[in-house]
């Protein structure tokens, strides 16, 4: 199927433009299907060529959305590393999509953005493959992104296909939400049904009420436990500027991943920053406690492999208390995925190591991830610290040597 994708792909996205819904949501489901099956280098070509430049915006957003779908599937650490074929065509395609004249296209382009920037060298990236006349446009986007979300986009990226989606702008209230779609997994669902739930779920979440946005966060709670894609209405809540629904949005997220277990892998990119950077150092204790415990349950329910390089990028730019909680959790990991990922350990824990012991702050930290890595290593711990400064070299030795 793959030699034959450029031409399929282009005939699908211009049917994703056609005035018959039945037509455009099984041009959707097609292209669904490619995402999942087919390589995914190939796929983005073909979706880029077929409709990134394309007249008609709701071809462009159902390129964007399966070109979101794509780089979920890929992942950020592989597209920010430079992928062979993939890097160099997606980023200025990003660029492009986030700057989109359709509020659906620019929404899928931003969103993507965001998903990147949690990578260490995601800066570098885009002064490498970003025309050097957007690419101040597009800093100041992420920029903008990391400080104030998504909040100022529409909320309903999902309805791109088919029908336009209708955020909620506070004019009136939420509607109450029709969960007859997903009272069951093994329940067929229509396209148009999905995106019509979304737009119900959108009302709360987009609500200038606090109360509906916090009943929209219950709402979410008990659907996430048959669907977990529901999720993602639930990320904005939790860097807005109202407290109460930050600690409510909080308070519920153990719930949702103790149901949603390793479906949470796909989210985690833009869960745990906006946990992390927004609420493990803040002053108000309750908000603080329940940010430890979200953490703590991903820590618990996930694969922790999927959280270390997250957790060490996180812990090595953080002040104050979140720098050592993280270092802590950090060591956790260590010891939890030590025995059966070695090298990853290796590779992703110590550059962390080196820096806290280069700067000599968070001393009981230090110690905590010094000891699980000795437990884990051993004499090569020391071995591999041959290569870094004496005075990082010294510290080590002083805190092995004190080790019980």
């Amino acid at each position: 199927m793959d030699c034959e994708l450029e031409v399929t792909v282009k005939l699908l996205l211009k049917k994703a433009g056609d005035s018959n819904s039945f037509i455009r949501q099984d041009a959707d489901k097609a292209l669904d299907s490619m995402v999942q099956h087919c390589t995914p280098s190939r796929c983005l070509h073909a979706l880029l060529a077929g409709g990134l430049n394309d007249r008609n915006k709701a071809v462009r957003n159902c390129t964007a959305q399966h070109v979101a779908d794509l780089v979920t599937k890929i992942g950020a650490a592989r597209i920010v590393s430079g992928a062979k074929d993939i890097t160099d065509h997606l980023i200025p395609a990003i660029g492009k999509l986030a700057q989109d004249a359709s509020p659906e296209a620019r929404l899928f382009g931003r969103q993507m953005l965001l998903f990147l920037s949690a990578e260490p060298n995601f800066n570098k990236v885009l002064d490498k493959y970003l025309a050097t006349k957007e690419l101040a446009t597009i800093k100041k986007i992420v920029n903008t992104l990391r400080t104030k979300g998504l909040n100022n986009e529409p909320v309903n990226p999902r309805s791109a296909i088919g029908q336009r989606p209708q955020p909620g702008n506070g004019t009136q209230k939420g509607p109450s939400l029709n969960r007859d779609h997903y009272s069951s997994r093994a329940q067929t669902q229509s396209v148009a049904d999905k995106n019509h739930y979304i737009e119900q779920l959108s009302g709360l979440m987009g609500s200038k009420d606090f109360k509906d946005r916090i009943q929209g966060i219950n709402q979410i709670v008990a659907d996430s436990q048959n669907d977990p894609n529901v999720f993602d209405a639930l990320s904005a809540r939790l860097t807005e500027s109202n407290s109460k629904v930050n600690l409510h949005t909080l308070m519920v997220l153990p719930e949702i991943i103790c149901a949603l277990e390793e479906n949470m892998a796909q989210v985690v990119n833009t869960l745990v920053p906006a946990i992390v950077d927004s609420h493990l150092n803040s002053k108000n204790k309750p908000i603080y406690c329940a940010a430890v415990r979200a953490i703590d349950a991903l820590i618990s329910n996930l694969d922790n492999t999927h959280l270390l390089q997250l957790f060490c990028n996180k812990a090595m730019f953080l002040n104050g208390k979140a720098k050592a909680d993280l270092i802590d959790k950090v060591a956790a990991i260590v010891t939890n995925i030590g025995n059966r990922k070695p090298q990853m350990v290796k590779q992703r824990a110590l550059p962390l190591l080196w820096h806290l012991l280069g700067i000599s702050t968070h001393s009981s930290s230090t110690h905590n991830l010094c000891n699980a890595l000795y437990n884990e290593m051993g004499s090569e711990l020391a071995e591999c610290a041959m290569s870094q400064p004496l005075n990082i070299r010294q510290t080590l030795n002083k805190i092995l040597s004190s080790l019980p």
